[in-house]
């Protein structure tokens, strides 16, 4: 089983996936690792060279976790779009010391669901999990729950809406 656990920076992806009882690849560890992309104002990652490493790294395992933000071109049998109130992530990205720019831009993101639609263009089967008022724990119980409900889990998500931040 591959699952992703994408969502905007500050979502708390690395986080909930150190949690779950399963192995992890830190994809952006992993694509600059591998140089799988060009160091720019920001690194620029190459999706298609990221995917192709990644089908030779993820049949070394039976289970798998792919973490980050661009995790859900990746095909999965689950991709979890982790979301968060824009308010709480403008603390969580002022505490990590992003510029203000790039502050903005991940709020907007946030507010205009760009990782949800990414996912939802790019997977079969997306959960959105609302994270702002949830506990690590009450996460992967819910990650947990929905892993237990494959092969039949369909995909849930639309009820996160933060397009009134704007």
């Amino acid at each position: 089983m591959i699952i992703t656990v994408t969502g905007t920076p500050g979502t708390g992806k690395t986080t909930i996936s150190e949690a779950l009882d399963l192995p992890v690849i830190h994809l952006t560890e992993f694509v600059k690792e591998r140089g799988l992309g060009e160091q720019k104002e920001e690194f620029e990652v190459d999706i298609d060279a990221m995917i192709q490493a990644l089908e030779e790294e993820v049949e070394k395992y039976d289970e798998v976790v792919i973490e980050g933000h661009l995790s859900h071109y990746y095909p999965a049998d689950i991709c979890f779009v982790l979301r968060c109130d824009p308010e709480v992530l403008d603390e969580r990205l002022e505490e990590r010391e992003y510029s203000e720019t790039k502050v903005r831009e991940n709020l907007e993101s946030e507010a205009l669901d760009i990782v949800l639609s990414q996912a939802v263009e790019n997977q079969d089967i997306v959960v959105e999990i609302d994270t702002t008022d949830l506990s690590v724990e009450e996460v992967v119980d819910e990650i947990e729950e929905k892993i237990d409900e494959w092969p039949e889990l369909e995909s849930e998500y639309g009820q996160v809406d933060w397009s009134s931040w704007l």
